[in-house]
């Protein structure tokens, strides 16, 4: 029975074709089953070196950042304190000036009121 496998016609296979197969189990060690060579050992040994050194000089980056983060941080809690304190003040003036304001305009209406009031009494 003729099926297709990536497009390509097969039929099922033949046993024969399989006995005539070298087992996997009889081949030689590849290079990686192969003991390595001094050459092979000292490449291992200096990337080690080089990827501890690697990875020591990335902590150290991530840590001086952080510290950046850090201060930063410190920096920015001082200067918001800095500018909540100044719109404090800025808020406690604004009431000041608007209550002084509302005194100034009593007076002022007070004062047109005592006007009027003279200018009708000249005249009478």
């Amino acid at each position: 029975m003729a099926g297709f496998v990536n497009n390509l016609p097969f039929e099922n296979p033949n046993p024969e074709f399989f006995d005539n197969r070298i087992p996997l189990v009889n081949l030689s060690p590849t290079s990686y089953e192969s003991s390595p060579s001094p050459q092979d050992d000292e490449r291992k040994r200096r990337r080690k070196v080089s990827n501890r050194e690697s990875a020591r000089r990335s902590r150290m980056r991530k840590r001086r950042h952080m510290d950046e983060l850090w201060s930063m941080l410190v920096h920015l809690i001082n200067e918001n304190k800095c500018l909540v304190d100044e719109l404090s003040r800025a808020n406690e003036g604004y009431a000041k000036v608007v209550e002084e304001n509302t005194k100034l305009r009593q007076e002022n209406s007070n004062w047109k009121k005592l006007i009027g009031e003279i200018r009708l009494n000249r005249f009478s």
